[in-house]
């Protein structure tokens, strides 16, 4: 056991470097070369951005940046940000625009300082502040990209407390380079990393039963996405594991005064208007579809019936609340399985934070396809310490890069009929409305006006179709490898010298 109580000790019994000598397998020579390396592709690729990237998101992000900056901090959660102008690649050049759609901050106080912060450089170098372009990519991405190289570097001291020797290093290699977290830092411009980079920290503190600290990470994270909330299932397992089982509790108030702290000016300023922008809204009501580009359970049965409503029935009940279900019955099975197999070890919250994750992405309705990206650097930690993860964090690690591409190569993405039926009816009745009665027997049905669009849709559907059932096909076969790996695994015999109860 070491002075802090963790156990360094890995199935083998053998002694295993903690994340202070990660470093010195093989100089720090690597760890600098390897950064640089993950640093300039990331940089290398937000040219890239401003044509592939998802264009409305940073547009929010620059623009509540902006209104920071000129409005002050405490704007952001009473209404939205002024319309900004934006370049759009569109049919081979570039046009100035500005978008139409306003949205209320709706991400934690401890997101909106990143903002301002940005928002500041950007106001420093750039005189238009236009949006989408490589300077604007490159200021309001810093945050993701650095965030992906603390990321990698938390795998990597995971790792090492349980494997010694090249896994730590190789363990920061592949994630540094894993496609799909380049892709959404850099290429796309979103703001998974901020997440990651904490929770991964966070889960190494709780395998050192270093509560304190996992409790300020875990109120970090929180403080920066409501996100947060899908490492309940982790917490509650170490609540479980450890003896006494109290110990993992004093984080709990920990991290409330993380966030109480991070919150504090916008509480004194208008109450808890910020907790609702932030946390009700997105987790309770933003959305109510099955799915949002996931390819999950959910995107089957969008590709099935072309309707992402989530409040449609099967048997008389919602989805939205069979999906619930399934989830929570995926959860409670397979925590009782880590309980019952790994209970006194602490390689169960690394494996229960990787499939319990896996399980909140594919089972419940409202699924963001970002999301397997904050699934992937844990089951990447997995499959470093059991191989035969392998197979399922591959395939997943290409559906991940699909989801998080989908603007490059879904043209029509599924479930958009409904919308454009509703539009292009609201039309029709509008012009019947307005033609003079004499004229008005002259117009066809109303399935024979709607009929030729329904006829494009349905051929532009079908040139990504298959695309969508292989990449869903991928996603499901890689989580019952995953699934199928996880009941399967059985924990090594401790030696004597590693014999004691994982806790105090």
């Amino acid at each position: 056991m070491s002075k802090n109580g963790g156990d360094r000790r890995g199935s083998s019994g053998a002694a295993k470097p903690d994340a202070g000598t990660v470093a010195a397998v093989t100089g720090r020579w690597f760890w600098w070369a390897a950064t640089a390396a993950g640093l300039i592709l990331r940089f290398a690729l937000l040219p890239a951005g401003t044509r592939h990237g998802y264009l409305y998101d940073h547009d929010d992000f620059v623009r509540w940046g902006i209104q920071a900056t000129d409005h002050g901090l405490a704007t952001l959660y009473q209404g939205p940000p002024p319309r900004s102008d934006m370049q759009r690649w569109t049919d081979g050049r570039w046009v100035t625009t500005q978008r139409t759609l306003d949205r209320v901050c709706n991400y934690p106080p401890l997101s909106t300082y990143l903002l301002y912060a940005s928002g500041l450089a950007f106001q420093a170098v750039s005189d238009d502040r236009l949006i989408n372009t490589l300077t604007s990519r490159a200021i309001f991405s810093f945050w993701s990209i650095l965030g992906d190289v603390l990321t990698a570097w938390g795998c990597a001291a995971l790792v090492a407390r349980f494997r010694p020797g090249p896994a730590g290093p190789w363990t920061f290699l592949g994630v540094l380079f894993a496609p799909p977290l380049w892709w959404d830092s850099a290429v796309w411009g979103q703001m998974d990393a901020i997440i990651m980079a904490p929770t991964v920290w966070m889960l190494w503190a709780m395998c050192g039963r270093r509560w304190l600290l996992a409790g300020v990470l875990y109120g970090a994270a929180a403080a920066l996405k409501p996100q947060a909330v899908l490492f309940l299932p982790v917490w509650a397992l170490a609540v479980a594991t450890a003896r006494p089982f109290w110990r993992p509790l004093v984080a709990a108030p920990v991290a409330a005064l993380v966030v109480a702290a991070a919150s504090l000016p916008y509480l004194l300023h208008d109450g808890f208007t910020w907790f609702h922008r932030s946390y009700v809204e997105n987790l309770l009501h933003a959305y109510t579809v099955t799915t949002l580009k996931a390819f999950n359970l959910w995107y089957v049965d969008l590709l099935r019936c072309d309707s992402a409503d989530s409040a449609a029935t099967w048997l008389g009940v919602s989805k939205d609340l069979w999906g619930k279900g399934f989830l929570l019955a995926g959860l409670a099975a397979g925590f009782a399985w880590t309980l019952w197999r790994w209970r006194h070890r602490p390689q169960a919250l690394v494996l229960w934070s990787g499939v319990s994750l896996l399980l909140l992405v594919m089972l419940p309705t409202r699924v963001h396809e970002r999301y397997l990206v904050v699934v992937t650097p844990f089951l990447v930690v997995t499959a470093v310490l059991w191989k035969r993860f392998w197979p399922g964090l591959l395939l997943l690690a290409i559906t991940a890069t699909a989801q998080v591409s989908w603007p490059s190569w879904l043209t029509e993405p599924a479930g958009n009929w409904t919308a454009f039926e509703r539009r292009l009816a609201a039309g029709y009745e509008a012009q019947l409305a307005a033609a003079p009665p004499e004229h008005r027997d002259r117009f066809p049905s109303l399935e024979e006006y709607l009929e030729p669009a329904r006829k494009q849709y349905q051929q532009r559907r079908s040139d990504n179709a298959p695309f969508e059932w292989l990449f869903t096909a991928l996603a499901l076969a890689g989580t019952a490898a995953v699934l199928t790996a996880f009941v399967s695994l059985r924990p090594e015999p401790d030696r004597p010298a590693a014999a004691e109860r994982w806790g105090p």
